[in-house]
This record gives C-alpha cells, structure tokens and sequence, in this order.
C-alpha cells in the first residue's frame, strides 16, 4: 500500500453544516438500510475496526459520524458518505475521515471486496484503506481511495506543486518576471464515485517591482473521461465571439491531465446566486444579468456535444413516474393524471430551436463575480430545447423557495424578470405555456426524483408539495393545439 496522502481533507460535500437527518426507506432487496442509515450504530461499527488496527490507530476514538451524502437507488444499491471526527487520545486532536461505500443486495460485497482488495490503496492516518461490514453487504473506502477514482490519492498530490503548464501560462498572460512561490490546497467539494474538486491558491511574486498577488485555482478530477469532454466544451465556450465580447461570463479552463482525469481552471471570485440576497432589490438586476448569460449561451452553437430531444425527456418522464409511484404509492392519484397530461401538452412542442444546453442550471451554477454573472459547473452542457434550461431553473428557484419560505408570489415575479430579459437577449421567444410546460417537468423528473433519491427528511417531505405545484402550473398555463409551435425565431416575427 501507498503512504498516506499529505493532504487530509476538510472535505465540502455540499451539504449544510447542520446534521442531516435521514428518511429510512422500507425497501426489501436492502434490509440493511436501517442500520447503515443510522450515525450511532456505523459510529460503533467504524471504531471497531479502529481498535483491531495498529498501536497507533488504537489510540483513536470516533467522536462524531455523520451521513453526509446518499445516493439512493430503490432496490438496487445506496451510496452513503459518512464524516468521521477522529480524536487522537495521546494528543487530544481531532481530525475528519471520510468514508464512502455502497449497501448492495445480499451476497453482492464479497467480489466488491475481492476486487478493491488487490489494489494498491493509500494509507489513511486512521484506520484501513478499506472497511468490509459482511453482514451488511458494504464495502466502503476511506477518503482519498474511491471505488471509482482510482487516480485520485495521485491527483491530489500533483495539486500541492506546481502543475507543468503553469510556468508557461503565467509567461503569456502575465509575464516572464513572475516568479511562483508557495502554494495551498483545499478540497472544495467531493462526490463518491464521481468527482473532487481541490482549490489551489498560489502566490506569485514579482521581484523587480516587489509586488505579490494570489491567484486560484481549481482542479477537478473525475472517474472517466467526463473531464475530457468539460475541457473541450469549456475551450469551445472560451474561444466563442459571445465570451469574447462579454456577453458570456464563465471560468477560464487551462489545463487537462489525461493521466489523472483531472481539469484545471481559473477561479472566479464572488459568491453563487445562492448565496446572494435574494429579497434584495438588486436580486432582480442579478437575475437579468444572469438571464443574459443564459440566452448568450443559448445561442453559442458548439461541435460534439450530446443531444437531449423531446422523445429523451418524456422517456424519463415514464421512468421517473414509474420509479415514484411504486416507491410512494401515495403520490399515485395526483402523478399518474399530471404525467398523461404532461405526455400529451409535449406532443405540441415544436423541436426547434435547438441550443446549447447548461445541463444542470440552478443558483448554484449562476456565479456572481465582479458585478456580472458567469456560468459554472459545465460538466452537463448538451444540445436541446432552450426551455428545458429555464424550466430547470425555475423548478430549482421554486424548490429554493419552498424550502426557505419564500413566498411563491416573490418567486413568480422573479421568474418573470428572469424570462423576460431572455426573450430580450435570445434569437427566439419562448412563450409563457411552453416555459411552464418545462417547468412542471423538471419539477418531476428533476426535483421529486431527488427527494426520494437523497433520503433527506427535509426533501422527502417535499414530495406531495412538489408535485402539486406541478400540477397547479401545467393546468394554469396550457399548452393548445393553436400554440404547438410556439416556440418562435424573432426573425421570422419580424419578417
């Protein structure tokens, strides 16, 4: 086995700092989710294999454990990440180590096992590489090892040099008298199996002029050749007449490391949408600008990317449909009426125009840096119908909403000045029908899949809420027959 990485993490996985309590769901292929879903019991579970290791790691005791992620699919697996605080006894420190496995149907684990265990892992500064509960059916992997990123403990080391492109970059950009001096890194955001992001702040100093700056970087590593495809997305973006001319904000990509997976960018400074004022009213000249953004994107036309069409959405209108109501059955007499009627208004939507897609646009992906907004996050950017972004957002901004008890007429008005700046900025009109014809969708597929799928109280809560506010804005603004194409070219308006 490697040594342990240099780095530990004080790991962002996105969720809120309070603890997150879970919804246990009754599922007969993963009898064990009772137990795997409870922090006490994995906190006992976790500090029994601390106390059969070495010397040294038996001086270790768990003081915390907390879910911080979990990816549920319904009979079939769940991924959950736990947040260990470690205290070392003979130093009275305390560190966190995370850890991240699946529970699989019985008897599913033992070639899971078989196979992590001939890998060459990295040492952890508590406990195993690898945690074996059998009578659970888990394996689970402690952070930097991942079942999925292999390159990872690698990946993160190359962030505390100087990555090789770096010299060269700030050569052309801010000139040869820069010279590179320390470096700190911090993992920013990791998803098992997925993704990590580590930030990297590096201090540049120019000694003619005595003068110092900081610069940020950030380097994301995947699992497959995802990165490769963001890189090429972001290249395409970065050298289009809408970034050039200001209309299109976004981070600037620098880098990919085909060994490692990995993609480095430039950081923006500012905060996302969501963590602006949002009863501000400078909120809605945040939301014009980032409704330019959007439309700029919109109308950026990019090579080999996927294709998303009507016939893919309502496809995963069925799944999800299907996924739900066998799950909560309750959810049946107010889903099974509104996915029909979804089914039918999607026959009437034109399949143009087509543009270029963010894939996963909410608050979180809107940046504000600088007074303007820039997109972020382009790991999801794809071709497709232009409402199905803005039906994305506005299913994510009236979720937001819900759960922080923001009035639904404030966020009405919001989507309103968000829409209407588009339709100013866009080559094309989306009519108020079809926007709310996306709206409701995404609101399903979307965010009420979620809320069964993350097992947070908070979201599973939000189910039957969800679903009637769908319901309530497919029936409001009905997509007829006369308005099919409704999706129109300001040119030909205008012609």
């Amino acid at each position: 086995m490697m040594e342990h990485s240099r780095l530990h993490p004080g790991v962002d996985t996105g969720s809120s700092s309070r603890k997150t309590s879970i919804t246990v769901p009754a599922d007969a292929v993963l009898p064990q989710l009772p137990l795997v879903l409870n922090p006490e019991t994995m906190k006992r579970r976790f500090q029994d294999h601390l106390s059969t290791s070495s010397d040294e790691q038996s001086q270790a005791a768990i003081r915390d454990c907390e879910i911080i992620q979990v990816r549920y699919k319904p009979e079939s697996s769940c991924m959950v990440s736990y947040r260990l605080v470690i205290e070392n006894k003979a130093t009275g420190t305390a560190e966190e180590q995370i850890l991240c496995g699946r529970a699989l149907p019985e008897g599913r684990s033992r070639s899971q096992w078989d196979t992590a265990s001939a890998r060459a892992l990295v040492q952890p500064r508590f406990g195993p590489p690898l945690v074996y509960l059998r009578d659970l059916d888990m394996v689970l992997w402690s952070f930097p090892n991942d079942r999925k990123i292999h390159n990872l403990p690698s990946a993160i080391e190359a962030t505390h040099g100087t990555p090789e492109f770096l010299p060269n970059w700030l050569a052309s950009h801010l000139g040869i008298e820069w010279r590179i001096g320390s470096t700190t890194s911090h993992i920013m955001h990791y998803v098992g199996e997925h993704t990590c992001t580590v930030r990297t702040s590096i201090e540049l100093v120019h000694p003619s002029q005595n003068v110092r700056r900081t610069i940020t970087l950030f380097a994301k590593t995947y699992y497959d050749g995802e990165g490769a495809l963001t890189d090429r997305v972001m290249r395409q973006l970065w050298e289009s007449e809408a970034r050039r001319s200001g209309r299109l904000k976004m981070a600037q990509p620098l880098a990919y490391d085909e060994q490692l997976k990995t993609l480095w960018q430039l950081g923006l400074h500012g905060n996302t949408l969501e963590a602006s004022n949002t009863e501000s009213q400078r909120f809605s000249h945040v939301l014009r600008g980032a409704a330019a953004t959007v439309a700029a994107l919109h109308s950026t036309p990019l090579s080999h990317i996927r294709l998303i069409n009507m016939a893919d959405l309502l496809e995963q209108l069925d799944r999800v449909t299907s996924m739900l109501i066998h799950c909560r059955p309750s959810c049946q007499p107010i889903l099974a009426p509104l996915a029909t009627r979804l089914k039918a208004q999607g026959q009437l939507i034109s399949a143009s125009p087509l543009a270029t897609l963010h894939g996963d646009l909410h608050l979180k992906n809107l940046f504000l840096t600088d007074g303007d907004v820039a997109l972020i996050d382009l790991d999801n950017v794809c071709a497709g119908p232009p409402g199905l972004d803005l039906g994305s957002f506005f299913a994510g901004l009236h979720t937001w909403g819900m759960t922080n008890h923001v009035p639904p007429s404030q966020i009405t008005r919001q989507a309103q000045t968000f829409l209407a700046t588009y339709n100013q900025q866009a080559p094309w009109k989306l009519e108020e029908s079809v926007v709310a014809w996306f709206t409701a969708l995404t609101l399903v597929i979307e965010r009420a899949h979620r809320s069964v799928t993350r097992l947070k109280d908070s979201q599973a809560g939000m189910l039957t809420p969800l679903l009637h506010l769908a319901n309530a804005i497919s029936m409001t603004y009905p997509l007829a027959p006369t308005n099919g194409r409704s999706v129109r070219s300001r040119r030909k308006r205008q012609s």
